[in-house]
């Protein structure tokens, strides 16, 4: 019988600017911040930009919508989020024969360094989102995405991105879910407080 080859799910070098989401109930994916919501605020509202595609950190920074530290930052997070292999063979078994690759000395060193191998990486998609506490307060992030090549889009930067753009609407909708879900479950609960203290 042959044995399954799994992804190694290697340890990814943590960043003091990136927020996780699951602390606020929600599916947890990267985003860059210089500030963050205190433990104990909880979103109650989000809203997403359009994303934006580039190839490169280069690119981005002459599209003038990021300053060079937001493009930058962006990178490495996506990079960080690529799947990660152990071995080559586990890799194009998941994503095709030539799809995937070492990383670059570069890209290494900017997701912390190890030895792995991951699809090619294309690109990153990066986007706004504006959050509202649960105190009021309202934080600007810069979200990202890696496009990578799989078996779907053959390296095809278009489809790439097309498929990149697909998962970053499924978290962001999740992510919404997640918010008016807790906010109906905080109303509840606010209701039913208050119910007692009329029934007393």
């Amino acid at each position: 019988m042959e044995k399954q080859t799994h992804p190694t799910h290697l340890p990814r070098r943590k960043r003091s600017a990136r927020l996780s989401l699951a602390m606020m109930g929600a599916s947890a994916f990267g985003l860059t911040a210089c500030t963050q919501p205190a433990e104990d605020e909880h979103l109650t509202d989000v809203r997403f930009d359009e994303p934006k595609s580039y190839q490169g950190v280069e690119e981005c920074v002459a599209a003038n919508v990021y300053t060079r530290s937001a493009c930058e930052d962006a990178y490495e997070a996506s990079l960080e989020s690529v799947p990660r292999f152990d071995t080559l063979e586990a890799c194009e078994a998941e994503h095709g024969e030539g799809a995937c690759a070492a990383p670059t000395d570069e890209q290494a060193q900017a997701a912390g360094g190890g030895s792995w191998f991951m699809p090619a990486m294309m690109g990153y998609m990066v986007g706004n989102m504006l959050a509202n506490t649960s105190r009021g307060r309202s934080f600007e992030r810069v979200y990202q995405e890696p496009v990578y090549r799989n078996r779907q889009n053959q390296g095809n930067w278009n489809a790439a991105a097309s498929q990149a753009s697909q998962r970053v609407n499924q978290r962001n909708e999740a992510l919404r879910s997640s918010v008016v879900q807790n906010r109906q479950a905080t109303t509840r609960r606010g209701l039913g407080t208050r119910s007692a203290s009329w029934g007393s």
